[in-house]
């Protein structure tokens, strides 16, 4: 079954009230277009604690209420596909369909404050994936071990007629194991992949839940192993981040950079039996964490890269000196605001009682804090002290806190790259040229998709199962003008069809569109009192700079949309206020986005 909407009925449990309700599924196809590698896929899912505002949503749960059903769910649970055979072989592929949710606990028994009564499949997971070569004739060992030995992890079982994660092509029947033992080894044969399906609206009470949001990535933040292509379920409209390499290819660049001579010596991972893996880790994870890496420390480009950092602190005069500088005072500024709030207005948002004091700020500290491009706020709540509210940098509109983030995408990205070698492995066309996945933690190339979908496509070593062969490039987007006090409004939308067939969403109203799919691609709407109007975008970004508030709409600003084929009314009063733009982004590497205004259907009346 892959509809995104084919419902399971069950009677769920708020508070003293039992209801029934439809519970929405997701479609994860993974597809292995290698020729020599069998694939193991392993879904985990995230902690959620102490609440789960996907489950409140669910549970349409009002704010008044939400402090008595926080529904956490803090335990990791697990799905192993096909473990102990041949996993995915070679041009094969599999369909999972993932509801929102698993009931674990009888109907009657469920307590809305006790953890892991349901299984919140969607607010957040990883898919790892898992690769050995056919001629092994057996699947990973660590993946062997993880499945049938993890001394954390136990088989669960749903309550009967619970809503149940099904997989097609799949061999024997889905197990379903709770994890109190958190990830999977880094140090394991596997890529690690990221998703989050549909998205929240806190504004709303009840919270709402939007069951058509996918949210993805591929995950070379902390390591390259393998590659891997994502794009969404059921929507052409979007290409493919990550990348499409095979396997051999890709397994050859990691040995061409460890190779090199300005980066031999980077660390590799070691299993835990013993064998050294040709997978990489970057920078930000060992600055993290040293543990399972081969060599033995010290490692030569490393070690390269804090005497720059040491030499630049110090006043050095190196070209690149006086980003590092900025860099260095901006965490140095960050960590003095949490020591001298951590006992006065971080107290209510910190966990003193692990932490009593603030941790005493070395070395090795500063370069996990830098590189993860993190801020001071151990045991706390993610919103404390977050960097662009570090007092001297947050002023005017944060615009010393976005020259610093330039500055730090400057580093990066240095030609020469010494402040981080492992962005070269991952851009740089020598030796991964991956241009459509992040390099380092908050890297602004094409490398996270948030999109329309009913579910993710994962592809191993190619394009075969991707709906769309194209790259996913920065999206051009799509605002369109909507108030529900308005007589006249938009109710459907449709992306690349003549046909709108989305239905829209208040708290979301707007969309992306790559800019690969400009071309014979029409956007189309349908208002309340039943009329269609539609448009073409006819020439690429970049767009001219956006007019000025309460200003006339430049001529030059409406070159690029083509109205062809509407009424004659339309066409003079709705198609003439629509609009392209682009606008510069200080704080982003890639420094512009791209815009398309799209007015209400009340200006064509």
């Amino acid at each position: 079954m892959k509809a995104v909407v084919a419902a399971k009925w069950a009677v769920l449990w708020s508070g003293a009230i039992a209801f029934a309700q439809t519970i929405p599924t997701m479609t994860i196809e993974i597809h292995n277009d290698s020729e020599r590698y069998n694939i193991y896929p392993v879904l985990s899912t995230g902690g959620h604690d102490p609440m789960d505002t996907w489950m409140q949503a669910a549970f349409k749960v009002s704010k008044s209420q939400l402090g008595d059903h926080p529904y956490p769910t803090p335990n990791t649970f697990r799905l192993y596909f096909n473990p102990t055979g041949a996993g995915i072989s070679p041009h094969g592929s599999i369909s999972v369909t993932l509801p929102l949710y698993t009931q674990l606990v009888p109907t009657a028994q469920v307590n809305p404050k006790k953890a892991d009564q349901y299984i919140d499949w969607w607010n957040g997971g990883r898919i790892s994936i898992y690769a050995s070569p056919v001629s092994d004739g057996a699947p990973p060992k660590a993946l062997v071990t993880n499945h049938s030995a993890r001394p954390s992890q136990t088989l669960v079982m749903p309550v009967a007629g619970a809503a149940v994660p099904t997989c097609s092509d799949c061999q024997g029947t889905l197990e379903i194991f709770e994890d109190t033992g958190g990830e999977l080894p880094s140090n394991d044969p596997a890529q690690l992949t990221e998703y989050t399906l549909g998205a929240i609206d806190q504004s709303k009470d009840p919270y709402t839940l939007d069951a058509k949001n996918v949210d993805y990535d591929v995950s070379y933040v902390d390591n390259a192993f393998l590659p891997v292509a994502m794009e969404p379920f059921n929507n052409r409209a979007v290409g493919w981040i990550g990348t499409i390499q095979g396997i051999e290819p890709f397994k050859n660049a990691l040995r061409k950079f460890l190779s090199a001579p300005a980066f031999r010596g980077w660390p590799q991972y070691v299993d835990d039996e013993g064998e050294t893996i040709l997978k990489i880790p970057s920078a930000l994870h060992i600055m993290l964490d040293q543990a399972n890496l081969t060599p033995a420390q010290p490692w030569d480009p490393i070690e390269n890269m804090k005497t720059l950092w040491r030499r630049c602190v110090a006043s050095g005069q190196d070209p690149i000196c006086s980003n590092i500088r900025e860099l260095h005072d901006l965490f140095a500024a960050n960590y003095a605001n949490y020591v001298s709030n951590y006992h006065t207005a971080f107290q209510a948002t910190c966990d003193q009682t692990k932490e009593p004091d603030p941790r005493a700020l070395d070395e090795p500290s500063m370069f996990a804090y830098v590189y993860g491009w993190t801020p001071f706020n151990s045991h706390c709540t993610a919103e404390t002290n977050l960097l662009e509210d570090t007092p001297g940098y947050k002023d005017n509109n944060h615009a010393r806190y976005q020259s610093v983030k330039a500055e730090f995408d400057a580093l990066n990205y240095w030609p020469t790259g010494e402040f981080n070698p492992y962005v070269q492995l991952i851009h740089d066309q020598q030796y991964l040229n991956a241009q459509y996945v992040y390099a380092y933690s908050v890297d602004d190339a094409v490398g996270n998709m948030q999109t329309t979908g009913e579910g993710m496509i994962l592809a191993v070593g190619g394009t075969d199962g991707l709906p769309n062969p194209k790259p996913a490039t920065a999206p051009i987007h799509i605002p369109f003008g909507y108030a529900a006090t308005d007589a006249v409004r938009f109710v459907k939308y449709g992306v690349c069809t003549t046909t709108p067939d989305q239905e829209v969403n208040p708290a979301f109203t707007s969309f992306d569109l790559s800019d690969n799919q400009i071309s014979d691609c029409t956007l189309s709407f349908l208002d309340n009192q039943a009329n269609e109007c539609f448009f073409t975008i006819t020439s690429q970004p970049p767009f001219p700079p956006p007019p000025p508030d309460g200003k006339p709409i430049p001529a030059a600003n409406k070159t690029m949309i083509d109205c062809t084929g509407n009424s004659p009314s339309i066409t003079e009063t709705w198609c003439k206020n629509i609009f392209g733009y682009t606008r510069a982004l200080l704080s982003q590497h890639k420094r512009e986005e791209d815009y398309v205004s799209v007015p209400s259907p009340a200006q064509s009346r």
